[in-house]
């Protein structure tokens, strides 16, 4: 039985990764900043007790931070998740919330895991579209992305800024290029994979104590029935127009791990088309079904002003096809979340 470690354990992906890892015959340790996020995922999940154990690292970037748990596991695969967010208010800085903990968090993983994990097979990464862009709608119209492609923003001039968007865009393509160096130089026995996936959607299934504790991207899908708006916004206004269900990132990162094809490389992954309108428009489809008639009357009317969306040209072909992804559909993927959405509505009684 595969023994494999998830960091980051308690969030939106990682929840997911989880799923599937057990679903698959892994038994998983989660690293966790504190025992009681670990704690509040077994709770939601009982049914994960005999396969989920927890480990917790409350300094990612810090050198030598997996020593210990490496010393005192056998890790046949590691998913590394965790990264720092950027729907916390709290990060503002460049170096200090986004950079340093980014880079030195994937370095001192790396390092431990050359070190002290030596029947180690297979480095599988949650990266982000963020490293090849910034989603600037001139961006979207112009550019083809493709696994070879990064955006072209420095250190120095997300240091500069210091906007929170830009400084996270900046820290997933150094944190990036800090893995590959390391593979370059250090050749590490084990294979190493980053996924770049744009937005995220799929329903949570981590520990969600409040409406107000969602992740960013279904936070952003729940503003199309919360009442936000009243009009469907310009998908630009907060949307990357390209996304993947949760569900199958995590099947590609559990597929991934066991894929020769995957050793050593980035991929774009899912690609399927997002704009606003299509999700208020799949939803109303839902609504008029009755598969989801609690969202009759509730969603922004269609003035037209999101007909005009060029979309993303992102070419995930090749790891849809190397890692033979059936990806879902937009009913399934938004239907879903809606659902679980409804769900919490009615645990607040609202």
């Amino acid at each position: 039985m595969p023994h494999t470690l998830v960091t980051g354990a308690n969030s939106f992906v990682a929840a997911h990764v989880i799923n599937e890892l057990i679903a698959n015959g892994h038994t998983v340790t989660g690293s966790v900043r504190r025992l009681s996020a670990g704690e509040a995922l077994l709770e939601a999940h009982p049914e994960w007790k005999e396969k989920l154990d927890f480990v917790v690292i409350e300094d990612y970037a810090k050198p030598g931070a997996f020593d210990e748990v490496f010393q005192k596991n056998q890790f046949d695969y590691i998913v590394h998740v965790a990264a720092p967010l950027l729907d916390n208010p709290e990060n503002t800085d460049y170096d200090i919330h986004f950079l340093k903990p980014s880079v030195d968090g994937n370095i001192s993983l790396l390092k431990s895991a050359v070190a002290y994990a030596p029947e180690l097979k297979s480095f599988v990464v949650t990266g982000s579209i963020n490293a090849m862009t910034t989603g600037s709608p001139d961006e979207n119209a112009s550019t083809e992305y493709t696994n070879d492609t990064w955006h072209k923003i420095t250190p120095e001039q997300a240091r500069e800024m210091q906007n929170p968007y830009i400084s996270y865009c900046s820290s997933k393509k150094e944190a990036e290029l800090a893995i590959w160096e390391f593979v370059k130089t250090e050749k590490p026995k084990f294979a190493t994979t980053v996924f770049l996936p744009a937005l995220i959607f799929g329903p949570p299934l981590q520990s969600l104590k409040s409406l107000k504790n969602l992740n960013f991207s279904t936070n952003a899908f729940y503003s199309f029935f919360n009442g936000t708006y009243e009009e469907i916004p310009n998908t630009h206004a907060g949307l990357f127009p390209s996304y993947i269900d949760v569900r199958d990132l995590a099947t590609a990162h559990v597929r991934a791990l066991t894929n020769p094809g995957a050793a050593n490389k980035r991929f774009l992954i899912g690609g399927q088309a997002l704009s606003a309108s299509g999700i208020v428009k799949t939803l109303e489809a839902l609504a008029d079904k009755g598969e989801l008639p609690e969202l009759k009357g509730r969603l922004p009317k269609d003035t037209g002003k999101d007909n005009d969306i060029t979309p993303a040209r992102i070419r995930a072909e090749e790891a849809n096809e190397l890692l033979e992804m059936k990806l879902r559909t937009a009913e399934e993927t938004f239907g879903d979340v809606a659902k679980k959405l409804l769900e919490l509505e009615k645990k607040e009684g609202k």
